[in-house]
């Protein structure tokens, strides 16, 4: 609610009655023109009365004898200028989020589609399969290289067995496991 002139001269003192009544039109005046905007606009209005606020908590830092309105003027040119910053960082923010929200929706999710994971579930079964159906030897061979990570020479130590053995099982091991996934593609 804006406040009436007669009661911002009488707050500012007696000396400023005779320029505050047509400050306020004034303030409308230089807002409405740094924001581009008509007098009647509601951030205007907003701004107009954050400016006659700004005055009357600072009126101590009017000297004396310093003119009311040109002081009155150059807070009202600050204020509006704050508020057109204040819009510019507010559009980009609403750009910016509006140009990642479609760039989200273009985005592929990398994770499998439900064929995918139907067709993997149905491969580690086949795989899972062909690993119990080995012979303890070759599967642990297996197991040992391919999950463990280990070398053909440490499985050939932990299992006590010669080289070519160990290579011999996880050859044979591929194979049976490279068979069940075959049959996999092979059915229709």
């Amino acid at each position: 609610m804006p406040l009436p002139v007669a009661k911002i001269s009488n707050r500012m003192g007696a000396s400023a009655s005779d320029d505050t009544a047509g400050l306020r039109l004034v303030v409308r005046s230089v807002i409405a023109h740094v924001l581009g905007e008509s007098r009647e606009h509601p951030d205007v209005e907003d701004c107009t009365h954050e400016v006659l606020r700004r005055a009357l908590e600072g009126r101590g830092r009017l000297r004396d004898g310093e003119a009311l309105r040109p002081w009155v003027i150059g807070i009202a040119r600050h204020v509006a200028i704050d508020a057109r910053r204040a819009r510019r960082r507010a559009r980009a923010r609403e750009e910016n989020a509006s140009e990642l929200s479609p760039a989200l929706e273009r985005l592929v999710d990398p994770a499998p589609g439900p064929d995918e994971r139907a067709a993997s579930a149905e491969r580690a079964r086949r795989v899972d399969a062909a690993m119990r159906s080995l012979p303890d030897g070759p599967r642990t061979a297996l197991q040992m290289f391919h999950v463990e990570g280990m070398g053909y020479q440490q499985i050939a130590q932990r299992l006590a067995v010669p080289l070519g053995t160990v290579a011999t099982w996880v050859n044979r091991g591929r194979r049976a496991i490279a068979q069940a996934v075959d049959e996999e593609r092979s059915l229709p």
